[in-house]
């Protein structure tokens, strides 16, 4: 009965691996997708500069029925004028950002074969993880400060001084939080590989 209820929990857990790697791969066409739309969108006016950014909340009367107040903190901006280390920053922004999950994406779909496999505590996987790791917050902090380069060319072409870094920090937070929990396991990869020498020894 019990080594029944092993076999059962094992094939189920190499069916969630299946279906990881399957989502896994299918993340990676998608960014692929979503960074080409997104390099599109920032070039979508002929001549000019379309991207969103966050400004100083400020109360607007919005088109809704006979006209709503709301209050913002970010706004799509199409621009005239942008400077070309700017307009490049942001295009590495996306690029940065895109590649970076992509990496993440594929190192998850390696990791999720090789337990699927049966291997577990090596130094593979330990590598593994900690690429994702280490791919995660460059996503994160690599397209905010490609993004807040390009940003400052933006509002500067439109006279203003661009004040929105912590807002672009924050909508990377959950890459950080991400890139920390993904850390943890590191941590219990390299002691799973430390006991299982310690039991290999005692044999």
């Amino acid at each position: 009965m019990f080594s029944k209820d092993l076999k059962t929990q094992a094939k189920a857990d190499r069916n969630d691996l299946v279906t990881a790697i399957i989502v896994g791969t299918l993340a990676i066409g998608f960014l692929v997708y979503d960074g080409i739309r997104r390099i599109s969108a920032l070039f979508a006016a002929p001549g000019l500069i379309t991207v969103e950014a966050p400004i100083e909340t400020q109360t607007i009367t919005a088109d809704l029925g006979g006209g709503a107040p709301a209050t913002v903190d970010s706004a799509t901006l199409v621009v005239d004028g942008v400077n070309m280390v700017s307009v490049v920053c942001l295009v590495l922004a996306i690029v940065v950002g895109v590649v970076g999950l992509i990496v993440v994406a594929a190192l998850g779909v390696v990791l999720c074969r090789r337990l699927a496999q049966g291997a577990a505590f090596d130094a593979v996987n330990l590598r593994l993880t900690f690429g994702i790791s280490m791919a995660l917050l460059v996503a994160g902090l690599g397209e905010v400060w490609f993004q807040n380069m390009g940003l400052n060319g933006v509002f500067a072409a439109l006279g203003d001084e661009f004040n929105g870094q912590t807002g672009l920090f924050l909508q990377a937070v959950p890459l950080y939080v991400t890139a920390l929990a993904v850390g943890v396991l590191v941590i219990v990869f390299r002691r799973g590989i430390r006991l299982q020498k310690d039991t290999e020894g005692l044999v």
